[in-house]
C-alpha cells in the first residue's frame, strides 16, 4: 500500500471508534521519555552486512520496487494518468491484448520476452475490470537506478550499490503462457551491460505473482513481479544468508484507487489496492490453510499469496541447486503491501497447511527439508494487520520468538524499540534463533491500531522515537513513506556506513524542466516524458534499454 487505503475504509463507530478517539487525546507518559540524537552506543557490530540490518531489509524492500518499476512497459505513463482520456485509452488497451498482443503470444510464446499482465495477453483468466498496468521482465537491470512517473512526480529507485553491485546473476521465475497457476518457468535475465562488481557472487531471481483477486468467484487476478529471493554470499567464510523481499503496492491516483477497490462483488481499478483493500478476515475452512490453520487471514493478501508461493519455492529450490548447502540464515522483508505478504509468506512455513508447520508439510521440496526455516527472521516496514489475534499471536510468540504487542485502546505499543536498541541487530545476526520485527513510524495509520481490525506481527520497532520525539501523534500518512522510514533510521543510527539514500521522490520540473501541465497527454508533452526518461540514464550513466523503450513509446502512441 503506497497511501491511506484500510483506515479509510474503516467505520469509526461504536466502541473501537471511541478507543480510537479517546487514545488521539490521551498522551501517555512513556513519550516523553525518548533518546536525544546523541548515540548512546558506538555503531553495532554488523555481522556479515554491509550497513544496520534494519536499513538493509528496508533497502531490500525498495529493491522490490525497483525491479517491478523497471520492468513497467511505460514507465512515463504507468497507470494512465497523462491521458484526459483515460478510461477510452484503457479501453484501447484491452482491445490491443485481447485481439492482437496476447494470441500472437499465446501462438507463438517467446519466453520471458512476452508482455504480461492482463490475463488475457498470456491465456490466463482475464479481468477486464482492472487496469491494464502492462510489464515486460527481461528490462530487469537490478545495477540500474530506476525513476518512474507517477501522478506528476517522479520516482527515483536508488538501491545502493552494496547490495546491487554483490550481485552477478539475475533470473525469473513466471508463470508460462496458458500455464496452470502453480506451474513455474525459471529464465536467465541477459543484461545489456553487466554492472556487477568484478567479485560478485550474489544470485536474484525475482519472482511473478497476482494481485487483484479479494477471493471472488469471477475476479482472477493480473500479474506482475512481486519481490525476488537474493541469495547473499557471506564473504570469504563461505556460506550464503537467503532473503525473500516482497514489494509494496503501485498505483496512480489514490483516491481513485481507493474508490474502485473497495467494493466486494465489484471491485475495480489497480489490481494492487484490489488486494490491499481484500481485508475481510477468513480462515482454513474459508480457503487460506496454505496460510495458517488456525486463527484467520485477510483474504486479500492470501489470495495472493496463494499465486506467489509456487513461483517463491521453485525460486527456492533454484537456489539449493546452485549452492548445494542450506543458507546460514533466512530472512523475510517487505514494505507496506510487502509487508502483509512477508507475514503471509512467513506463516505459511511454520504456521499453514502445505509447506508448513515448521517447514515440514507435504509440499515442502525435499531440497529445502533441512533449511533452517524454524530460525526464520521477519522484518516488515509499515506492514498492515493481515490476520487476527488467534493468529497473529502463535505466530509472534511461538514461530519468531518474539513480543506481541496487543492493546485495544492506546494505538501505541509503550514496550516499542527505537531502532538503535543494542538488542535488535544481534538477533538478527544470531542463526540460532528466529526473529520478528515490525518497523514503522508511529503515527502511520495503515499499520498502527488506530482501530480494532488485526493485529500485528513481531516486536514493535517505532523509529521515530529519535531526538525527543515520542510516539503520539495524530494519523499522519507520510509516515508511511518508506523514504521518512528511512531518513528517521539514519537520524537514529548516525552510521557512516549506511547509504544516504534509497528512495527520493523528484519535482516534475527536475527532468521535465518546460512540462506544461494544461496540455498533458498531447504529443508534444508525451515527447518531453520520453525525453526526460532518456535524459535520465544518459545523464547518470546507467544502463537502460533505449531501443525497446522507444519501441514501447510508438506503441503506446498507437493505441490512442
Amino acid at each position: 500500500m503506497k497511501r491511506s487505503k484500510r483506515m479509510i475504509g474503516g467505520a469509526l463507530g461504536g466502541a473501537a471508534g471511541l478507543a480510537a478517539v479517546a487514545a488521539l487525546v490521551f498522551v501517555p507518559n512513556w513519550a516523553d521519555s525518548t533518546p536525544d540524537c546523541s548515540p548512546a552506543t558506538p555503531p553495532v557490530e554488523l555481522g556479515t552486512f554491509p550497513y544496520h540490518p534494519l536499513v538493509y531489509h528496508l533497502d531490500l524492500s525498495i529493491l522490490a520496487y525497483q525491479l517491478h518499476g523497471q520492468s513497467l512497459v511505460w514507465p512515463f505513463d504507468p497507470y494512465y494518468e497523462e491521458r484526459p482520456a483515460r478510461d477510452d485509452y484503457m479501453d484501447n488497451v484491452r482491445e490491443w491484448a485481447a485481439q492482437v498482443e496476447g494470441p500472437a503470444q499465446v501462438r507463438s510464446p517467446t519466453g520471458l520476452d512476452d508482455v504480461r499482465g492482463p490475463g488475457v495477453l498470456v491465456g490466463f483468466d482475464d479481468n477486464p475490470r482492472h487496469d491494464p498496468i502492462v510489464y515486460d521482465y527481461s528490462r530487469l537491470h537490478p545495477w540500474s537506478s530506476t525513476v518512474v512517473n507517477v501522478e506528476e512526480k517522479w520516482t527515483e529507485y536508488l538501491t545502493p550499490d552494496e547490495i546491487t553491485g554483490r550481485i552477478r546473476d539475475v533470473h525469473v521465475a513466471y508463470r508460462p503462457v496458458g500455464g496452470a497457476e502453480d506451474s513455474v518457468v525459471i529464465e536467465p535475465v541477459v543484461p545489456g551491460r553487466l554492472d556487477a562488481d568484478p567479485d560478485a557472487t550474489d544470485i536474484l531471481i525475482a519472482f511473478e505473482g497476482g494481485t487483484g483477486d479479494k477471493g471472488e468467484p469471477g475476479q482472477p487476478n493480473s500479474q506482475s513481479l512481486m519481490g525476488f529471493v537474493l541469495a547473499r554470499s557471506r564473504g570469504s567464510g563461505g556460506g550464503y544468508d537467503l532473503h525473500v523481499a516482497f514489494r509494496g503496492s503501485r498505483s496512480g491516483s489514490a483516491s481513485r484507487a481507493l474508490l474502485q477497490a473497495l467494493s466486494t462483488k465489484n471491485a475495480s481499478g489497480n489490481p494492487d489496492w484490489i488486494t490491499d483493500l481484500g481485508f475481510r478476515l477468513i480462515g482454513a475452512d474459508a480457503g487460506a490453510g496454505h496460510v495458517a490453520t488456525d486463527g484467520k487471514v485477510a483474504r486479500g493478501f492470501a489470495t495472493s499469496m496463494e499465486s506467489i508461493l509456487p513461483k517463491v519455492f521453485a525460486s527456492l529450490e533454484a537456489v539449493a541447486g546452485m549452492k548445494f548447502v542450506a543458507p546460514a540464515n533466512i530472512y523475510v522483508t517487505g514494505h507496506s503491501l510487502g509487508g502483509g505478504l512477508a507475514q503471509h509468506f512467513t506463516s505459511a512455513v511454520l504456521l499453514g497447511d502445505r509447506y508448513g508447520p515448521d517447514g515440514s508439510g507435504p509440499a515442502m521440496p525435499p531440497a529445502l527439508r533441512d533449511w533452517p526455516w524454524t530460525e526464520t527472521k521477519l522484518v516488515t516496514f509499515g506492514a498492515p494487520r493481515a490476520g487476527d489475534e488467534d493468529w497473529a499471536r502463535p505466530l509472534t510468540t511461538r514461530g519468531l520468538q518474539s513480543d506481541f504487542y496487543d492493546d485495544g485502546f492506546v494505538p501505541f505499543d509503550q514496550d516499542a524499540l527505537d531502532s538503535t536498541a543494542p538488542e535488535i541487530a544481534p538477533r538478527l545476526l544470531d542463526p540460532g534463533r528466529p526473529a520478528g520485527f515490525r518497523v514503522l513510524i508511529s503515527t502511520d495509520p495503515i499499520t498502527n491500531d488506530y482501530f480494532d481490525s488485526g493485529k500485528g506481527v513481531g516486536k514493535t520497532v517505532y523509529v521515530n522515537l529519535v531526538c525527543g520525539n515520542g510516539a503520539f501523534g495524530l494519523p499522519d500518512i507520510g509516515a508511511h513513506e518508506p523514504e521518512a522510514i528511512r531518513d528517521f533510521m539514519l537520524l537514529a543510527t548516525a552510521d557512516d556506513r549506511t547509504p544516504p539514500v534509497a528512495w527520493r521522490y523528484l519535482d516534475m520540473g527536475v527532468l521535465n524542466p518546460t512540462r506544461v501541465a494544461f496540455a498533458k497527454g498531447t504529443r508534444a508533452e508525451f515527447d518531453k516524458l520520453k525525453a526526460a526518461i532518456l535524459g535520465y540514464y544518459a545523464d547518470r550513466d546507467v544502463w537502460f534499454d533505449a531501443t525497446a523503450f522507444e519501441a514501447d513509446y510508438e506503441l503506446g502512441l498507437t493505441l490512442e
